[in-house]
């Protein structure tokens, strides 16, 4: 399983053959310390428009300033303007959602930085991604990203075979519910799974039960198939 990158895994303080849990879309410190208590590996905040998850970046700094530093804390971002302030103001990881260019995202990398840049299903700008160096991990989300639109099985095969192919962690998102969870990661063994509206009572709302199901969910599947692997 190529989840044991070290770039990706050392800027959140994680071993690498661990699974990188995120949940995203958190809107108060409440959620983020039941996510964290659950065993996240990290939260997302939504600060592009447009989102019933939206939140601004002085709310998601507040928050990221209650939680432990093993908590990564990724602001996920489309389009930014190129005289946006915005990551300016943040300290966190950065998830890119949008069409960002490579010469845009290269020049916000930082050092401890940790940086996802999120597609759908192109292979062609998978590929392109892989091979930006600033860029640590790949998300493959669903067509519509938030809207927990799930991917087809067919899809889910063709990832499993490009992912050992890939010199990047791969992280699956998009319809991914606590029920699918386990299927999913069995089949394609991403590195990192994220989550949003599959862990919501309703749309934008957080629900504490779900996320421990969900994450408890990921964690039973991934075991199960290292140690089927033998790792």
């Amino acid at each position: 399983m190529k989840d044991g990158n070290p770039q990706m895994f050392a800027k959140y303080g994680s071993p690498s053959g661990k699974l990188f849990v995120k949940i995203c879309g958190i809107r108060d410190a409440q959620t983020a310390k039941v996510c964290a208590d659950a065993g996240a590996d990290a939260l997302g905040f939504v600060l592009a428009s447009g989102s019933p998850r939206s939140i601004s970046v002085l709310d998601a700094c507040e928050i990221h300033s209650t939680l432990a530093k093993t908590i990564a804390c990724i602001a996920v971002v489309r389009n930014l303007a190129e005289d946006d302030g915005t990551l300016s103001q943040w300290n966190g990881g950065v998830q890119y959602h949008g069409e960002e260019s490579i010469e845009f995202v290269r020049r916000s990398a930082l050092p401890k930085r940790l940086i996802i840049k999120a597609l759908s299903g192109n292979v062609q700008a998978i590929h392109k991604w892989d091979a930006v160096p600033e860029v640590d991990a790949i998300l493959v989300d669903g067509s519509v990203a938030g809207s927990g639109q799930t991917h087809d099985a067919a899809w889910l095969e063709q990832l499993a075979a490009l992912r050992p192919k890939l010199q990047k962690p791969l992280i699956l998102a998009g319809g991914l519910t606590p029920e699918n969870v386990g299927a999913a990661i069995k089949l394609v063994q991403p590195a990192g799974v994220d989550v949003s509206s599959g862990v919501e009572s309703a749309r934008g709302v957080k629900d504490e039960g779900l996320i421990r199901a969900f994450i408890a969910a990921a964690r039973e599947a991934h075991n199960s198939s290292a140690t089927n692997r033998g790792d």
